[in-house]
């Protein structure tokens, strides 16, 4: 068994166990009220968009309270560039086998191989401190492809799957809450990664206000900010 097959088992038995206890202690805690997140808008600033559809097999894979997959575009000097697809999926409560798939996980299996993956510090709105991205640079035949993201969870934001799994089970025995959600954006690589990394940033500081409204915080009036001030190239590992 390898080292991560370990973790994961170790983690779900740890998961169950917090689980059990709080439905034997009077159930999980109500989720704060928030729109779908299925309607999210397919304006946002100068983008616009188109909703995809998530076929049968892969809504059942995920099996989640809601999605949003949506493609944006927006015109540059009269011409189209490339569009930029948002994709987000949120649970209202976790389970040991109900909960987010990473996409460190899913994108290799889609047949997608992974070129370059590091974290990345993202200054999307001015005056609160920055989101830990994953950054991945992936490529499937002669495309490639710049992806960014990070799971959002109790008024909490952060890029490692095994992070969340520590926050799933803390919250889950101080919170009784283990509702969360991961957003995802990818673009085409038209000219350079850097160019592409400051495009996807620019559709971000548009997108990122309106998570709030679609995916519940920590009940303590924490919204997804993002410090302006920190450069958002900052690697971070």
């Amino acid at each position: 068994m390898s080292r991560r097959s370990l973790y994961m088992l170790l983690s779900a038995l740890v998961m169950g166990a917090g689980f059990l206890w709080v439905f034997r202690e009077g159930g999980p805690a109500p989720v704060p009220g928030h729109l779908s997140l299925a309607d999210f808008p397919v304006t946002v600033g100068d983008w616009t968009g188109v909703r995809l559809p998530i076929d049968k097999k892969t809504a059942e894979l995920l099996n989640a309270d809601g999605t949003a997959s949506i493609l944006f575009r927006k015109e540059n000097s009269g011409s189209q560039g490339p569009p930029i697809l948002f994709f987000g999926v949120y649970y209202d409560r976790q389970t040991p086998e109900k909960n987010i798939h990473s996409p460190e996980n899913c994108l290799p299996s889609s047949g997608w191989a992974v070129l370059e993956r590091k974290t990345v510090s993202l200054s999307l709105v001015p005056g609160a401190p920055p989101v830990r991205a994953s950054y991945d640079i992936i490529q499937k035949g002669l495309e490639r492809q710049l992806v960014l993201y990070w799971y959002q969870e109790r008024g909490r934001t952060f890029s490692s799957d095994y992070l969340g799994r520590y926050y799933m089970i803390r919250d889950a025995l101080v919170m009784r809450r283990t509702d969360g959600a991961m957003v995802r954006v990818s673009m085409p690589i038209a000219a350079t990664p850097r160019e592409t990394l400051a495009r996807e940033v620019a559709f971000l500081r548009e997108l990122t206000p309106l998570l709030s409204r679609y995916i519940p915080g920590g009940g303590r009036g924490q919204g997804v900010a993002l410090n302006a001030s920190v450069p958002f190239e900052e690697v971070l590992r």
